[in-house]
């Protein structure tokens, strides 16, 4: 029994003993510990982490320049209209080609003085004293057009005129140094062929829409001859040729596709000068192309046209304008 009681208490007395060595390891750091945590607070390479609050970013006012207040001003360019259309566009070694017929109403007044005559001649108007323009005129006429490279491209077009008139004269007047009296019957006829050639040059071009400038040269001939109806007056006639320089542009844009057809809308214009002559023209249109094969078209166009030709000196001048819708067929192939 005592020896019982004695092993009870050497055991507890080791127990007692473990649990107080265990109560002071906890207590005092051990030298690994210490080692340890020595070397984490010496190590750069181990950082605190922390919540960073981002700074707001600053706001800078900036005034718009000249250019970017144009840039609303870009729904007005019609070639930014309808961008999704496709325009028919001739491919390097094709042709435009077809013939037109023009309903001009002729316009216009002539004066021709022959010798050193101190005076010059009246003016004689192709209206009031000859009787043209008083109907619209069927004038017929022919273009073409070869696209030679990608952007460049030559073109020609010709157009014949000739019209005859029988009219009385309210007025008198005087033409090439002829005097022709009021009440008399005049008989007169008007020739004019007109010839051009040139280039052209593709300064824009995408899906829906091109623009191009052109240069030809143009040799006109303008005939005039007057003559009295009863044949007491032998006729007086006035031959003119020149040539003459033309530089212009031309506008064209898709509308609308319809099933592989295009509605396109087709502008041009440009003036002529050199040898004492200035002019211009200029012409708006609608053009419906239809396919008949892969890059090949069928196209008829119709719209309205202006012309005006001038040639002025002290003695002489010549003076017609011609204005009226026309009608054109062709293809492109």
């Amino acid at each position: 029994m005592l020896r019982r009681c004695i092993n009870y208490l050497c055991i507890l007395t080791v127990l007692l003993m473990v649990g107080v060595v265990g109560a002071f390891a906890e207590s005092t750091p051990g030298v690994l510990d210490s080692y340890a945590a020595a070397s984490l607070e010496a190590s750069p390479s181990y950082k605190a982490i922390s919540k960073v609050k981002p700074s707001e970013p600053a706001i800078t006012k900036v005034r718009p320049g000249f250019m970017s207040r144009l840039e609303g001003l870009s729904r007005f360019n019609p070639a930014n209209w309808a961008s999704e259309c496709i325009l028919p566009a001739p491919a390097q070694g094709q042709f435009t080609a077809g013939p037109r017929v023009w309903f001009g109403k002729v316009q216009g007044e002539a004066r021709r003085t022959i010798g050193t005559a101190a005076v010059p001649g009246s003016s004689v108007n192709f209206h009031d004293n000859l009787g043209f323009g008083q109907n619209s005129a069927a004038i017929w006429g022919f273009e073409a057009k070869y696209q030679l490279r990608p952007r460049f491209g030559l073109r020609y077009s010709f157009m014949p005129m000739k019209m005859e008139s029988k009219y009385t004269s309210p007025a008198s007047f005087t033409f090439a140094n002829q005097l022709f009296a009021s009440g008399a019957l005049i008989e007169s006829k008007l020739d004019r062929f007109e010839h051009r050639a040139g280039v052209t040059f593709n300064i824009t071009s995408n899906v829906s829409s091109r623009t191009s400038i052109f240069a030809e040269w143009m040799y006109v001939q303008n005939k005039l001859q007057i003559g009295s109806g009863v044949g007491a007056i032998s006729p007086v006639v006035w031959d003119d040729a020149r040539s003459l320089a033309v530089v212009g542009a031309e506008f064209d844009k898709c509308l609308k596709n319809f099933h592989g057809n295009s509605l396109n809308l087709s502008c041009k214009a440009d003036i002529m000068f050199l040898n004492n002559c200035f002019g211009f023209d200029a012409e708006t249109a609608l053009n419906y192309m239809i396919p008949i094969k892969t890059g090949r078209f069928g196209f008829v166009k119709g719209g309205y046209r202006y012309s005006y030709f001038q040639k002025d000196n002290n003695k002489d001048l010549f003076d017609i304008s011609i204005g009226g819708p026309f009608v054109q067929v062709g293809f492109l192939f």
